[in-house]
């Protein structure tokens, strides 16, 4: 995970895009360098969000990160993530930018948040992923960290609604807010129930990882590997993304 740094000083001269570059680059390389598959990119430090949609000005700024970033580690895979639900906004900055999938936070259903009730996208993104011709992929959430469902769907048939109602092409579990795992006992009975192993979105350190390996398929991982994982302004440490790839490609060769 990549967390840009804010775009909330845009309009003033304090923002300097060069040193956004600089910042998103120098992370993007030392997660290539530690040997990660892939990068996700998100506006994470321009809270408070908006529900579903980012001013025309950040969606321009961000795009030009994400195209940097693409060409500064041509291959990896990377993702786009906007918060907090502009899907619309990160398909079309995926295509048109060439990155391989989205993170869509609310895919499917209802959700209180923070930001108000912000409903499902899965239509409106799949229309317009075919109008763009386009091959992004789409990892949706279900069980949505920091929000609450509205309606009252298990786990496992959010899972279904996400894969087969909303053509989602991948489901991401994540704990009740950022940085915090989801409990062991979820987990499993999810898998257990569905057959299915998903990417877990949040909670996920070198130290618990071969815990939780055999019941995912992929993991997002961001906090645990800065230098100072509760300062989430903090770069991204090689010698901490190092030992976590280690581990990753020790349980994958044991498979």
């Amino acid at each position: 995970m990549i967390h840009l740094p804010s775009f909330e000083g845009h309009v003033s001269p304090e923002f300097n895009l060069d040193e956004a570059f600089r910042i998103s680059i120098a992370d993007a390389l030392t997660l290539k360098q530690a040997g990660f598959d892939a990068l996700l990119i998100e506006n994470f430090h321009d809270s408070p969000f908006p529900k579903t949609r980012i001013s025309d000005a950040k969606f321009l700024l961000m795009s030009k990160i994400v195209n940097k970033i693409i060409d500064s580690v041509p291959t990896i895979a990377v993702g786009v993530n906007i918060l907090r639900n502009a899907c619309l906004q990160a398909i079309t900055m995926a295509t048109i930018n060439y990155a391989s999938f989205i993170r869509c936070n609310i895919w499917e259903g209802a959700y209180v948040t923070d930001q108000g009730i912000i409903e499902g996208v899965a239509s409106q993104v799949i229309q317009e992923k075919q109008v763009l011709q386009s091959k992004v992929l789409i990892l949706a959430d279900i069980g949505v960290k920091h929000a609450t469902p509205l309606g009252q769907f298990t786990l496992d048939e959010a899972a279904k609604n996400a894969l087969n109602r909303g053509g989602a092409d991948a489901i991401i579990l994540s704990g009740r807010e950022t940085g915090a795992l989801l409990p062991l006992d979820t987990l499993t009975h999810f898998v257990s129930r569905t057959k299915h192993k998903p990417i877990l979105g949040s909670g996920v350190t070198v130290d618990n990882v071969s815990t939780i390996f055999p019941l995912i398929s992929g993991v997002i991982i961001g906090s645990s590997l800065k230098y100072e994982p509760t300062n989430l302004h903090s770069p991204i440490d090689l010698e901490k993304a190092s030992a976590f790839m280690a581990v990753w490609n020790s349980l994958r060769e044991k498979q």
